[in-house]
């Protein structure tokens, strides 16, 4: 498959990725979830990562590169594993960044994030800047008939990241009362857009602020 792959961190960004021909990533496990790829997001974090401020965390060895970046994908399910039940092939998904377990104590907390066997594709593995990559069922989500993974790809790590924030906020807030975004940022626009689709109705509205 051609992929788009890092060879270097530069501070000043002066480097371009490599559109390359590679081995296409196969299914290894029950839960895994081959997707072709639709549409891919460029995060800041992506700019981070290519600056090299990410590689205290994500390669600290040094070994990493070369790899193939991405972590705000969808696209159509291509292969399932032999315990995957929720997609099949053809489906149209946006992929949750992180892939979580769902069996360890965080996990069955609901707190994925803190999984104690989380992967990120794009971030320490192979993304999704490339025809296929892999993912794990638990981390798709299916699309409607009438979207187009092009359409939502960039909402795969702002848009879930807002969606979950405004859904614990809407079992806090009672018709009337306010809500306090404290910081302006990509995530916060994201969260301000989602609020009004989860608030019960008579809200009073949202107030946001900026430190």
């Amino acid at each position: 498959m051609k992929a788009a792959r890092l060879y270097e961190y530069d501070p000043k960004m002066n480097v371009q990725l490599r559109i390359e021909e590679v081995k296409a990533p196969t299914i290894t496990a029950p839960d895994e979830v081959i997707v072709r790829v639709g549409a891919a997001g460029l995060c800041r974090t992506d700019l981070h990562i290519i600056e090299g401020v990410w590689k205290p965390t994500m390669d600290p060895e040094g070994t990493l590169l070369p790899y193939i970046m991405g972590h705000e994908n969808a696209g159509w399910v291509e292969e399932v594993g032999s315990g995957v039940r929720s997609v099949k092939r053809g489906d149209a998904v946006i992929c949750h960044p992180f892939r979580s377990c769902g069996i360890c104590l965080n996990c069955r907390h609901g707190e994925d994030m803190y999984c104690d066997n989380g992967q990120f594709p794009g971030l320490g593995m192979n993304g999704g800047f490339a025809e296929y990559f892999i993912t794990s069922e638990r981390s798709l989500i299916k699309l409607n008939a009438n979207i187009t993974p092009i359409e939502v790809a960039p909402l795969a790590d702002a848009g879930i990241t807002a969606y979950r924030a405004a859904k614990r906020a809407a079992k806090l807030l009672r018709p009337g009362s306010y809500c306090v975004l404290l910081g302006i940022g990509g995530l916060v626009l994201q969260l301000r857009m989602s609020m009004p689709f989860v608030v019960t109705d008579g809200g009073r509205g949202l107030m946001s602020s900026s430190p």
